[in-house]
């Protein structure tokens, strides 16, 4: 009941504490968490595989592309810095790269109803992982039209460019971003493997190179001239061959990951309403769980 006194209506601690609700046995509630935890562990155990396997692909392109420790690189030559037959190539001329618009928010139907994946900054920095299935929002194909957004391949290197500076996703279908991005499309001498982890690793020069007064901002006019390290196209395929075992391990785990959070989420109004029993259920408790057993 709601509190007659205050013009604003407002349930107080008092009315709090008065309320009853069906409480399940003890016992009850340990094994519906102990279905919810064994998704947890599942979902947590996943990720710490994944950042072994980030960890792995990224050390082994630091020794070869940083410390120049790469294969028979005993026997190459270094040139102004660079290995002897590798070459530094702007980036205007090593690969494809666009931009991003937005449709107008104004207009509904641009919106409603919408499958294309429409990707914002936000999208990036809050993702679990590297791969993004979906953006948070969709506009229609009309919307779409309608915009300077460009439509890129699946597999491409999202790359925030204005106030956040250098963070990075790689899209798992078709898609366009807002005016916040610089998409890079890798290629035969730039695969995905090799382009994602330059783009990552050159986060800090990006935001040395970042102006505005409003707020930071890597132009696709100063983005262009930056030169990025091309070795000799067989050393890149047999990076590749070793690093994209990881890349395809690192998605597997975020799909199931995704998979594992839906139907954890599924469960969990089911279990507490008492639609899905689990009364007469001999539960394995998960190891998290094993103090809470008893």
């Amino acid at each position: 009941m709601l509190c007659p006194q205050s013009a604003q209506p407002n349930l107080n601690l008092t009315q709090l504490g008065n309320l009853k609700f069906n409480l399940p046995a003890l016992s009850y509630q340990k094994k519906i968490a102990a279905i919810l935890s064994s998704y947890d562990d599942l979902i947590e155990n996943n990720r710490r595989r994944i950042e072994l396997l980030e960890k792995m692909a990224e050390e082994l392109y630091r020794e070869w592309f940083v410390r120049m420790r790469f294969p028979g690189h005993k026997k190459v030559k270094i040139v102004k810095g660079v290995p002897e037959g590798w070459r530094m190539e702007k980036l205007d001329k090593a690969f494809q790269y666009t931009g991003g618009g937005t449709p107008s928010k104004e207009v509904n139907r641009y919106w409603e109803g919408g499958e294309v994946n429409w990707f914002t900054p936000s999208d990036i920095t809050g993702a679990d992982g590297i791969y993004l299935e979906r953006s948070g929002e969709q506009c229609t194909e009309e919307g779409f039209n309608s915009s300077s957004a460009k439509m890129f391949p699946a597999y491409s290197v999202m790359l925030t460019s204005r106030a956040t500076i250098g963070a990075i996703g790689i899209n798992l279908t078709p898609a366009c971003t807002n005016q916040g991005f610089i998409t890079c499309i890798p290629n035969e001498q730039y695969p995905l493997p090799y382009l994602y982890h330059w783009i990552k690793l050159a986060k800090p020069h990006f935001e040395l190179l970042a102006v505005g007064a409003t707020f930071a901002e890597l132009t696709k006019g100063t983005f262009k001239r930056i030169e990025i390290l091309t070795p000799p196209e067989l050393i890149v395929t047999e990076f590749v061959q070793i690093v994209s075992p990881l890349f395809q391990a690192i998605e597997n785990h975020l799909r199931a990951n995704k998979k594992l959070t839906e139907t954890r989420d599924m469960l969990l109004p089911r279990l507490i309403s008492g639609k899905l029993s689990v009364e007469h259920l001999d539960i394995q408790f998960p190891p998290s769980m094993e103090e809470f057993a008893s």
